[in-house]
């Protein structure tokens, strides 16, 4: 999946998307630390990911792993990741439950991070047009 001309989410449509899913999901209301989200967002245009899928993976461990909400992170990662990939071109396809259990089966094992999560996120993404 080639990567020119990407579109990119901003801080504001993260935060966005947090409101939403605590409001419609329940957890605590907040941004804990907005330099932490404003660099998971950030390391997506670094330059150093080569297509759209290595982005998507980048930013979904980084959203977990910085933790920069008082809580639904894990929630705002995957739906921003998906939003992300929306953004251009691409959406998760993937059943809630079988996706559910690997995450969590992932941060279990203290695994969830950009190696574990590229290959299950390039076998999980398919094209708007297909």
């Amino acid at each position: 999946m080639p990567s020119k001309s990407v579109k990119h989410l901003s801080l504001d449509e993260v935060i966005e998307i947090h409101r939403v899913l605590i409001e419609h999901f329940g957890g605590s209301k907040g941004l804990r630390d907005p330099g932490l989200l404003d660099s998971a967002l950030y390391r997506t245009q670094s330059g150093y990911y080569h297509d759209l899928v290595e982005m998507a993976a980048a930013l979904f461990e980084s959203l977990i792993m910085n933790h920069p909400f008082v809580d639904g992170n894990k929630r705002v990662a995957f739906f921003a990741t998906d939003v992300f990939l929306r953004m251009n071109g691409y959406q998760f396809q993937v059943k809630a439950k079988p996706a559910y259990r690997f995450l969590i089966g992932l941060l279990e094992n203290n695994q969830c991070d950009y190696e574990h999560l590229l290959p299950w996120i390039h076998q999980s993404v398919v094209s708007l047009d297909d």
